[in-house]
């Protein structure tokens, strides 16, 4: 039995009943042995449409590079740069977000204050977040 055979095989079982860690884990680790061909019609399979662990890392194979290259790309932006992508419509926004909260600490009181008030105005979890930084910041400030 091949890598694809064998994965093709758990997920159908899974699919029913639920996976177990183990299994999952040996079919991800599995994946990067296929051809991408096999990749692609395990990402395409109706069998791991609900499987978001084993759709994810295939993804992650199939555009490994296109990945690299936005991550590369976000890092390398200054505060002010992600503020003004962070809505176009590149589809970034969730990425510039999580690398705003990333370097945070490390800022600037300025470049923290231009955070805490982009977030402010975006999602609920992203205000709560903002919120909470106003409030220490303001506190070692003081």
């Amino acid at each position: 039995m091949t890598d694809y055979e064998y994965i093709i095989k758990q997920v159908k079982k899974f699919h029913f009943s639920g996976w177990d860690d183990e299994e999952l884990r040996k079919c991800v680790d599995m994946l990067p042995g296929l051809s991408r061909e096999q990749q692609v019609a395990l990402f395409r399979s109706k069998w791991v449409e609900h499987e978001k662990t084993l759709k994810d890392a295939i993804f992650n194979l199939l555009f490994k590079e296109r990945i690299e290259e936005r991550d590369r790309k976000i890092k390398a932006m200054s505060v002010d740069e992600l503020i003004e992508n962070l809505h176009d419509e590149n589809g970034y926004g969730k990425f510039i977000v999580l690398e705003m909260k990333d370097r945070y600490d490390s800022l600037d009181d300025a470049d923290k204050v231009k955070i805490l008030d982009t977030l402010s105005e975006t999602t609920k979890a992203n205000q709560n977040w903002a919120e909470g930084k106003r409030k220490k910041l303001n506190k070692e400030n003081k």
